[in-house]
């Protein structure tokens, strides 16, 4: 989850409380949750040391060099945070970014994304770990945390800089930035890995009577409670905790439970390597983790050239200014019910990150479109269009895809039109006769889309 399109860096940089519950959480109020007394700041070392071994025990790999820890504030935090974002693009690409969210539809037209992904942060990092200064950071806020709660952030983190020593975090954020999509992909890898490990360091702490459940219990209850806000923010936002659900539920392969059974976190270090590898290559893989791990059920994503395309939507006056795809878990979110309510504890599982209006996704690309060009063109969404062209793998997921599309959440002044048997463009603030032209040139066009390197049409 750097602010290529979702901060994607920053959320590969953080654990949540919540996502911490192995089960259901029990009533209870701030009142009864655990309280935690005042550390030392020099304690994290002492602790963490203890965490590092059980880090190394459960995943079977050694540190190669220690890893510098530290506690920090919460406006230390909060300029660490801050940095990390403006570091991960320059100005006029976040504006894009921000440009085509508001047009798809994923954010208001008013909100400004930099500064809200900086507030939902600032409100929900216990900790984090910066592959560029390979530094970890637990944030001190004014209730302390429970100590085996520091422990779980603590073997979360750790397991992100673990990780580090072996695939290489830096470099593998960096290698972002192709497409939401793209990023997402990335996020949920790295978050992944550290969340199944913590899973199991909590199983491990239970039984060894650190905590009780009925502790846990209350204070993700507390957790949860302050995290209600999240559910009030575009949906976009909330989609930040599917990188942890979804990409743990992957590396194992699909069945999340075995992690938690398991005595051991060897075969997730395993499936890391496996996907820094070679990097699934779309959201759709991890939500169907065996559209990847199987050979005979692998499931490319279809390459919608961006050449063709480009001369498809050339017209006098008007360029592209930006060019994205959504993938499976995006789609989901304009294919929901705009009134539905969301729950924060079924967020805690992979299959809440997907719909019947999203699944069978084949591929799709969407293309942002301005009027004008200048430095404020992509201040509000005036003069703006867009043009998403999605590909299915069955008519019938086509068709399911536009009925869930007119009953959930469409971008504002949208239309969506079926082309061919298995693809369908959602217009955006595009005039009728120009929407009529472009249908009927697509479908001369519809062969520069491949799967697996052969020809492909709609």
């Amino acid at each position: 989850m750097t602010l290529r399109t979702r901060a994607t860096s920053i959320m590969a940089l953080t654990a949540w409380l919540g996502l911490s519950s192995a089960g259901p959480v029990g009533p209870a109020t701030a009142s009864t949750a655990p309280q935690a007394q005042p550390r030392p700041a020099d304690s994290i070392g002492r602790v963490a040391d203890e965490v590092a071994r059980d880090v190394e025990q459960l995943r079977g790999w050694t540190f190669k060099r220690p890893v510098r820890k530290a506690r920090v504030s919460i406006s230390g935090a909060h300029d660490d945070l801050q940095r990390i974002l403006l570091a991960s693009g320059k100005p006029d690409h976040r504006a894009k970014i921000q440009a085509f969210l508001r047009v798809a539809g994923l954010i208001p037209p008013d909100c400004d994304l930099l500064g809200t992904s900086l507030a939902v942060l600032d409100d929900q990092v216990a900790g984090y770990y910066e592959p560029e200064t390979r530094t970890l950071r637990l944030v001190d806020r004014p209730t302390p945390m429970p100590a085996f709660v520091e422990r779980m952030i603590l073997s979360h983190e750790l397991t992100h800089a673990l990780d580090d020593q072996y695939v290489d975090l830096r470099s593998m954020l960096k290698s972002g930035g192709a497409s939401e999509d793209a990023d997402f992909v990335i996020t949920a890898v790295s978050e992944g890995s550290a969340t199944s490990l913590m899973l199991q360091e909590m199983v491990a702490d239970q039984k060894s009577g650190r905590f009780t459940f009925a502790d846990l219990s209350q204070y993700v209850a507390v957790e949860l409670e302050r995290a209600r806000a999240l559910e009030q923010l575009p949906r976009y936002f909330s989609a930040m905790f599917g990188s942890y659900v979804v990409g743990a539920a992957f590396l194992a392969h699909g069945d999340l439970t075995t992690v938690m059974t398991q005595t051991d976190n060897r075969a997730v270090g395993d499936a890391l390597l496996t996907a820094r590898r070679a990097m699934p290559r779309s959201s759709e893989q991890l939500l169907h983790p065996e559209k990847y791990w199987d050979p005979a059920r692998r499931d490319e994503p279809v390459v919608i050239d961006d050449k063709a395309m480009t001369l498809w939507l050339s017209k006098p006056g008007r360029h592209i200014v930006h060019r994205d795809t959504l993938g499976e878990l995006l789609t989901a979110i304009l294919t929901g019910s705009r009134d539905g309510q969301r729950n924060l504890m079924q967020m805690q599982s992979a299959s809440a990150w997907t719909n019947a209006g999203a699944t069978g996704w084949g591929g799709d690309r969407f293309y942002l479109l301005a009027d004008r060009s200048g430095a404020d063109v992509l201040k509000t969404t005036k003069g703006l269009h867009g043009v998403w062209v999605t590909t299915w793998d069955t008519p019938k997921d086509r068709d399911k895809f536009l009925a869930a599309l007119d009953n959930g959440s469409p971008p504002p002044n949208s239309v969506a039109v079926p082309v061919g048997t298995q693809s369908a463009i959602v217009f955006i603030a595009i005039a009728e006769s120009e929407r009529a032209s472009l249908v009927r040139r697509f479908g001369l066009l519809s062969r520069t889309m491949t799967r697996d390197g052969r020809s492909w049409t709609s």
